[in-house]
């Protein structure tokens, strides 16, 4: 049982990460001028306010691209980590721990808690349950 609740865990992460690709390539591609579609505009224009509203109190600038990149990395990430869990991988711990330290550093950048924040708390605790309900397996 333990392991069909890790397992909807990890489809419901690598689902987000998938998302997460998904939404930062297209708006990377929106930002850098490789596509144009009208209906992104809006998104990358709300992202590229939110950057400049906060342009003095970020720790590392970004850029509208570079934020892209960045969100493009974390799903990377987010989706490699939950299919090595899947694979009982102990290198997925590591992708996801770093995904999440991407996450938490961004609250940091931009010196702003969030909404988002509920997002990343229950990433963590989904992440602990998910080193008992299905523990890497060892090499001998």
């Amino acid at each position: 049982m333990k392991n069909k609740i890790g397992l909807i865990i990890l489809i419901l992460l690598l689902g987000y990460g998938i998302i997460r690709i998904g939404v930062g390539t297209v708006l990377l591609a929106q930002a850098s001028e490789i596509i144009s579609f009208e209906e992104l505009n809006d998104a990358t224009l709300e992202v590229e306010k939110f950057i400049n509203a906060r342009s003095s109190k970020q720790l590392v600038p970004f850029t509208t691209s570079g934020y892209f990149a960045y969100i493009l990395v974390m799903g990377i990430l987010l989706t490699a980590g939950a299919v090595g869990i899947i694979a009982r991988g102990k290198w997925g711990f590591y992708l996801l721990w770093i995904y999440i330290a991407m996450h938490a550093a961004l609250f940091v950048n931009y010196q702003e808690i969030n909404p988002k924040i509920i997002v990343l708390a229950i990433q963590i605790i989904l992440l602990v349950v998910l080193t008992y309900l299905r523990p890497a397996k060892r090499l001998n």
